[in-house]
């Protein structure tokens, strides 16, 4: 009776301390998954698909395992503003063909600007305007706290990998109590351009804890590489263990594939260091997860 029990809170349940975007305080994220259908549109070969369920809202995510008996440590991927896209998937396959279970998921819904249109993938996660009003309850810890629960996990090594405005997520996550060993951000939005803003990373840089790999192109028109330069400098002045590679000429995102529409220069480039820039992020995450 009583092993039934553990083992079905270690599957169901698991609770960490976060803080608020305003006062910081500690407070406590729940959450509990099951296995789902693969989405029609997103159906990748390998991928295992749950539903995490938490704060009212629940968060759709695919989870890759890599070939082995395990344990293994995990990287939580958290996308841009688009929403969860193939392209994240596939990111999320190579990264887990390199020893890591990797959960990559909706930790925001998308709908409103700067996205084209809703995504309806994610249209359970919470709304956009409850991570502009509160960014450290709304980064993804959900995510987190399911990936620690999963079969062949180690809890105690979890890495974050933020894109865009998902980066934006994974240095709040960090910098507020998700207890993550290893952070990639990708392209990083400091200042999301949305209306009203969310605060900046840099309100939360003081309490950054793990390792941190900071990769942005120098070219990006939707995230400026001048903030990122600042957060590094930021980050630098009070010790935090930040590492920041820039790609010359590179656009938005130097780990995924180019846009739609992107600019030829912009994609030259990109084809020229996405396999280092990806090599980079991974030898980073194995580096301080593979312990």
């Amino acid at each position: 009776m009583i092993r039934s029990i553990l083992r079905s809170l270690t599957c169901l349940v698991l609770t960490l301390v976060v803080g608020s975007s305003s006062s910081l305080h500690a407070q406590t994220t729940v959450a509990n998954w099951t296995a789902v259908a693969a989405p029609a549109d997103l159906n990748a070969p390998g991928a295992q698909w749950i539903k995490v369920d938490g704060r009212g809202h629940k968060f759709l995510a695919a989870v890759f395992q890599p070939q082995g008996g395990g344990p293994f440590p995990v990287v939580v991927l958290l996308p841009g503003s688009s929403g969860l896209q193939m392209g994240h998937v596939a990111l999320a396959q190579e990264i887990s063909s390199s020893g890591f279970i990797v959960v990559v998921g909706c930790w925001q819904s998308v709908a409103s600007p700067p996205a084209p249109r809703p995504n309806p993938i994610c249209s359970e996660a919470p709304p956009q305007a409850a991570w502009q009003a509160d960014p450290a309850a709304n980064s993804g810890k959900e995510l987190v706290a399911a990936a620690r629960t999963l079969r062949g996990a180690r809890a105690e090594r979890i890495g974050v990998y933020g894109l865009s405005r998902g980066g934006h997520a994974a240095l709040w996550a960090a910098s507020t109590g998700a207890s993550v060993q290893a952070v990639v951000v990708d392209a990083p939005a400091h200042r999301p351009r949305v209306t009203p803003a969310p605060p900046s990373t840099l309100d939360v840089a003081a309490g950054l804890a793990a390792p941190t790999l900071l990769l942005h192109g120098t070219a990006d028109p939707s995230a400026p590489v001048e903030l990122s330069r600042e957060y590094e400098r930021a980050a630098h002045a009070v010790g935090k263990p930040v590492v920041a590679v820039y790609f010359e000429g590179v656009g938005h995102q130097v780990t995924l594939p180019s846009a739609t529409g992107e600019a030829e220069s912009l994609a030259a480039a990109r084809r020229g260091v996405q396999a280092e820039a990806r090599r980079q992020a991974i030898a980073f995450l194995r580096e301080h997860l593979l312990k």
